[in-house]
């Protein structure tokens, strides 16, 4: 009933004279990586109607939103290992939200977000486990309320309270990671304050919200450290140190303390533009207490673009990413870099194999314009592991793939190359990839049965 319902409304919304993309409060996330000046405190927070006669404004003050997604997904050899199950594996994911905003002034602003979640076809997939990332049966995905000092404060503050998505910087360490079928969201508040000139403090405390699928999303313990534990942080954005790009500084702790985990990272971030050309980097260390252990971890990432002036626009693109590993699981520090809750999906290859963690990965891309307003991306990534022998192979979802192997084992695990397009018909979005990831010496000399895996997905959204 529910998709049905999304199904109405999203057919509602692309009879009427909306422009192409738009989407509800809330439902919007990544399709490409996030440019600079995405960190700043509330930026995710949607506008709200800018003249009464907004079409979705059923009552004054009351606007009403709604998105549908499906995802037809193919993947093979995953496990790369054909007598293993999930091996291979062909579903169909759909998510249907349906929002409300109510903004009774110019300094309040209330949000309820609904989100039903749903996978078809795969057996071998559960759709009852918590934490869930591909099943949340109708449930609250965001409530929150937002209190604003009035325009004429000399300097602007914003709350937040509620249930929310925390977006910063690259999100390479924190997103709502909208690529899976429910989101990412946390419970809590932050505040974020101006200092002029494109200068942004933002300071939050929050947690985790773990996806029940047959239940309410609550607190309730899981098998994950991570869905288990705090997120609190302190976050500045300054817009003004470099024309056209924005210099970042944060930190984060990780906290779980019936596993004795509190990790400290601090670190910034440069984005800057200078005509064609695009750099930016991120460096962020690690200290505290992992499971116990003291931690010592540390990330970087190099990267830089440049916009050729021929048909297409097509962008060149290269980065360097490096997150520790563990050297010697008996010296009673851990070091292998906690990647927290991040995009992997755009960053780290599209069949989401990796994550930044005991990780050496070197990326070169192309990114152009087709006609009719479509777009392509093709990237070629390569990774290998930083400590091969002693630490772990993890996925996207902080996994693990493999345990670790001899001491001599090869530090190369292989390579992927990713093709994604997108284009809109008429209020649909469409978006197709495909991955094939090739294995190295890593997966040849510990005799993994298979040593190549492949991806395909198609994609179609619309919404209001």
């Amino acid at each position: 009933m529910v998709l049905a319902l999304g199904l109405l409304l999203a057919s509602h919304a692309a009879a009427q004279a909306q422009p192409a993309g738009a989407e509800s409060a809330g439902t919007t996330g990544p399709r490409t990586r996030p440019a600079a000046g995405a960190s700043a405190p509330g930026a995710e927070r949607q506008a709200p109607p800018e003249t009464p006669s907004d079409w979705r404004e059923i009552l004054p003050g009351l606007t009403v939103g709604s998105q549908l997604r499906l995802r037809g997904e193919s993947r093979r050899n995953f496990k790369f290992d054909d007598a293993r199950a999930g091996n291979d594996e062909g579903y169909l994911l759909s998510r249907v939200r349906l929002g409300l905003t109510w903004r009774p002034s110019d300094q309040v602003t209330g949000a309820v977000e609904l989100q039903d979640a749903r996978i078809h076809g795969e057996e071998a997939i559960s759709e009852t486990r918590t934490p869930n990332v591909f099943a949340d049966q109708l449930d609250i995905h965001q409530a929150y309320l937002d209190v604003e000092a009035p325009a004429s404060s000399r300097v602007p503050i914003a709350v937040r309270v509620g249930r929310q998505k925390l977006v910063y910087g690259s999100q390479r360490l924190i997103s709502p990671l909208e690529w899976v079928n429910t989101a990412r969201v946390f419970d809590g508040a932050r505040i974020a304050i101006g200092a002029g000139a494109g200068r942004r403090l933002a300071a939050f405390a929050t947690r985790l919200v773990p996806v029940a699928p047959r239940g309410i999303n609550d607190h309730g313990l899981t098998g994950s450290r991570l869905f288990n534990s705090q997120l609190h942080g302190v976050y500045y954005t300054d817009g003004a140190l470099l024309p056209g790009g924005a210099v970042e500084g944060y930190w984060l702790l990780r906290r779980e303390e019936r596993l004795d985990d509190a990790v400290h990272t601090v670190g910034t971030r440069i984005d800057a533009r200078y005509g064609p050309w695009a750099f930016d980097g991120e460096l962020a260390g690690q200290t505290g207490s992992y499971g116990g252990l003291d931690h010592r971890a540390a990330m970087v990432h190099v990267g830089g673009a440049f916009t050729a002036r021929l048909p297409g626009r097509p962008k060149f693109g290269a980065a360097f990413n490096l997150g520790s590993g563990d050297d010697d699981p008996d010296d009673g520090v851990h070091g292998t870099f906690d990647n927290l809750y991040p995009l992997n999906h755009v960053y780290y290859g599209t069949m989401d194999l990796f994550a930044l963690q005991n990780l050496r990965n070197v990326e070169a891309s192309v990114d152009a314009a087709l006609p009719g307003g479509a777009s392509v991306r093709v990237a070629y990534q390569h990774f290998a592991l930083v400590a091969p022998g002693t630490d772990a192979w993890y996925n996207a979802a902080a996994g693990i793939v493999h345990a670790g192997g001899d001491l001599g084992v090869a530090a190369d695990v292989g390579s992927e190359i990713d093709v994604t397009v997108r284009a809109r018909v008429w209020h649909v979005g469409l978006e197709a990839g495909y991955g094939f990831f090739r294995g190295g010496g890593y997966l040849r000399e510990l005799d993994f049965r298979l040593s190549s895996a492949h991806f395909f997905y198609l994609q179609t959204t619309v919404g209001f």
